[in-house]
């Protein structure tokens, strides 16, 4: 039941995630056509797309980690499943286990920065011409964290006991 509560958070992030890159493309595409056509600019595009990539990033990260479709080779694991199912649980299990660890470490370092964003109303764009608050961002970047470090948790938990147990893989 958890698992299940987390997926669809995790999805609705992802959601989120998407329409957030679909925003990113038409904000790139306006600033290339007001530049090209009307030698008119959006003022501070840079600066918003890379406070915006990286938000979208961690807003996707938590359902791209629960569906086990994070970037990693599997070739040694497949070919150690094949002979080994148990050892291999094992191995992805420490995997997933040392993702919930960096996970914690981002979050700890996180927290304090949006506090601080907060406090110090920093902003993202170009001062005086055009700029945002900086804390929408840094928070999706922690609650993409959290989400993630829940997701490898979980992921942890179940191939710990999944191996302990030497079950079949679901």
């Amino acid at each position: 039941m958890l698992a299940r509560a987390m997926s669809g958070i995790a999805l609705v992030l992802a959601i989120l995630g998407g329409a957030g890159t679909l925003g990113i493309m038409a904000l790139i595409n306006a600033d290339v056509i007001g530049r090209s056509f009307f030698d008119h600019p959006i003022p501070a595009t840079a600066e918003i797309v890379s406070a915006a990539i990286v938000a979208v990033v961690f807003l996707q990260l938590p359902n791209a980690t629960a569906e086990g479709r994070n970037v990693r080779s599997d070739m040694f694991l497949t070919r150690l499943r094949a002979r080994t199912p148990r050892a291999a649980d094992w191995v992805d299990c420490v995997h997933h286990l040392f993702g919930t660890m960096i996970l914690a470490i981002l979050m700890y370092y996180m927290g304090p920065e949006i506090i601080d964003s907060i406090e110090g109303r920093e902003t993202v764009g170009l001062y005086g011409i055009w700029s945002m608050p900086r804390w929408p961002f840094v928070t999706c970047v922690l609650i993409g964290c959290i989400m993630t470090l829940a997701a490898y948790a979980l992921l942890t938990a179940g191939l710990a006991l999944r191996a302990a147990r030497g079950g079949p893989r679901p």
